[in-house]
């Protein structure tokens, strides 16, 4: 059996504050881009994958660090770190929001 995680041994933004705005803001693009795919595309022909696919992990890494998992390799510690998501979420937000 394994011990809990000692969260504070990661930092400052692996606090339980930290962890569900990471949540919130993974739910609310999620919900954004299912309800709404027009925000990522008109056409899927003009579909900018570069973008969409930095939204994406962007979303997926404020999901893994909401959930509070902390990987153990360190290069997929940083990857899915709220240091790396949280700018890439919130240039996806400003990115579909600013098509409206």
């Amino acid at each position: 059996m394994t011990s809990p995680v000692d969260y504070r041994r990661y930092g400052p933004l692996y606090a339980g504050w930290a962890r569900g705005l990471s949540f919130l803001l993974a739910v609310g693009l999620s919900v954004a881009l299912l309800a709404m795919p027009q925000l990522v595309a008109t056409d899927t022909r003009e579909l900018e994958h570069g973008p969409l696919s930095l939204g994406l992990l962007g979303i997926s890494a404020g999901f893994i660090h909401g959930v509070g998992y902390v990987p153990l390799m360190a290069i997929w510690r940083w990857l899915f770190s709220p240091y790396v998501a949280w700018p890439l979420m919130l240039w996806c937000a400003w990115w579909w929001l600013s098509v409206i």
